[in-house]
Parts: structure tokens; sequence; C-alpha cells
């Protein structure tokens, strides 16, 4: 870990500060690497970024937690990049981007010039399992590097595809990464990576799993791809987020007769919120991954 991951990371420990005030805070200084840590925080204090009521005992403890952080990080194979680092992909340079991503594997495949989505419910029906993974496939066949978010059901269903079709994959998770969530995929997290994919996660390993988070993770699914492909879903799902993130970022949504007569009261869901889709034939959505 560099020293200016460090840093956000122990700006991240203090009472207040998030993502997006670690962003403002960055963008007010020309070379926020050359400066140490206990400067960044009182450039923060002097512009109102961060309270002047945290105590020199905190500031010390945050950047001491950045320290060990560091370390085990070295220990457990996890690397980590910031927004400011040239190894940050642009895939992930995008309004909302993240400050901060850890990660396991190969990173350069989010440069990759073909990424797609596969996504849907943890529990899908058979027909819609064996699309999901179907879709993985094809899009591998076609070298795309698929993008999901190692969720089990449909997201296990696109990784297993790809990977079944010896393409890459990228799994975006809403936790740490030692160990994965859900931690019955840590197999097939394993073989993510083996085969030349990634982990990536905003979220050091040490933070507690809480549900905006599966939220932010969503957003970097679909941000990071140029279309979107949905498996089943139903209108209370987590998928809703993604799609809902997709209409944000522009990103094309398809899916095929059979997946919207089964979920037909997410896909009406998504007609209330305005966000268009495509239902294509199986021929035609091949000739949609075919032709980009």
């Amino acid at each position: 870990m560099n020293l200016i991951c460090e840093h956000i990371v122990g700006l991240q420990q203090l009472k207040g500060v998030g993502r997006q005030k670690t962003i403002r805070l960055l963008e007010l200084i020309t070379a926020p690497q050359q400066l140490c840590f206990r400067e960044l925080v009182e450039i923060g204090q002097t512009f109102g970024m961060i309270s002047s009521q945290i105590s020199k005992a905190e500031i010390a403890a945050a950047e001491d937690c950045a320290q060990t952080l560091a370390e085990q990080c070295g220990q457990l194979g996890i690397s980590c990049c910031s927004y400011w680092d040239e190894a940050f992909p642009d895939s992930l340079k995008f309004s909302d981007h993240p400050v901060l991503i850890f990660y396991q594997g190969d990173l350069s495949i989010l440069t990759h010039s073909k990424r797609a989505a596969v996504i849907g419910s943890r529990q899908p029906s058979a027909l819609g399992a064996d699309f999901a993974f179907q879709a993985g496939k094809l899009l591998a066949e076609n070298n795309f590097v698929v993008v999901s978010g190692l969720a089990i059901g449909s997201d296990s269903y696109g990784h297993q595809g790809c990977l079944d079709a010896g393409g890459k994959t990228v799994a975006f998770l809403p936790s740490g990464l030692a160990p994965v969530y859900p931690s019955t995929n840590q197999q097939l997290a394993d073989k993510i990576c083996g085969m030349g994919g990634c982990l990536v996660s905003e979220y050091p390993h040490h933070e507690t799993l809480l549900p905006y988070k599966f939220v932010e993770r969503d957003r970097l699914q679909s941000a990071s791809s140029q279309f979107v492909i949905v498996s089943n879903f139903t209108p209370g799902s987590g998928t809703i987020y993604t799609l809902d993130y997709a209409r944000k970022y522009q990103k094309a949504i398809y899916s095929i007769p059979v997946i919207h007569s089964e979920s037909r009261a997410g896909f009406k869901h998504l007609e209330i919120k305005q966000i268009d889709y495509r239902i294509l034939s199986n021929t035609e959505l091949a000739d949609v991954i075919e032709q980009y």
C-alpha cells in the first residue's frame, strides 16, 4: 500500500469523514502524496471538512490504524489503488467514483475494451440460472470481461459461465476481501483470480458489512460495464439498484423473453421508474454481443 492509499484509509477513520469529503479534500491539493497525514488533516480542518473537535489522540489512532491495515494487506495479498494512482482503471473514473479500491488479481482487466455485467436474483429459476450462465459464457467467447458481484445465484452463474469459456471476470464485493462475502463463494473467488480475473472492493477487510455497501457496490458494476444483462429479479431486490445505476450512467439493459415473462413484476417496476430495457431473442442478444 503506497503512502496516499495509507493516508486515505487514515482520513476515513476520522469521525465524519467519508468518501465524498476525502475526494473534495484531496482535489484541493496539487500533490497530496507529498504531504504527511497530519498536514492533510490540518488542511481539512482549515477548510471545515474535518471537525476541529477531533483530538490529537484520535488523529494518531487513525494514522496507526492505517499503518496496521497496510501491513495486514501485505500479509493477506491484498493490493490497494487510489484514484490518484496511474493504475486506477479508467472504467472506474465516473462521477461518483471510488476514492480507494482494494483488490486481488489482475486489476488491469478493468481497462479491457469490452466489459459487460451479468446480474440477477440470488434465487433464480432454473431457466434464469441457465440464462446467467450462458450469458457469461457467450460474453467470454466474444472477448468480453464479465462483471458481477460474487453473490450466490445469478452472479455466481454469470461468473461460472465466463470461467467455463476460459474468460476473465471481475467481482465487485460489498465487503472486504479477507474473507470474501459470501464465504460460501470463496472457492469461486479463488478461481476468478487463478484464471486471470480480479476481486475488487472499496472496503478494507476490517470493516463491518452493512446494507448500504451492497448499494454502493451495485453502482460499480453498472459504471464499469458497457451494458448490463439481467436475469430474474423482483421489485424489491438489490438488482433494481444496479439497473437504476445503469440508467444513471446511460448503460443499455438487455434480457430475453423467458426472463421477462418470469420476472414480469420486476420489469413492470422498471417501467414505473422509467428505466429503459430491451428484450431480445437469444439470437438477437448474441448478435448484439458479437457486433459490439
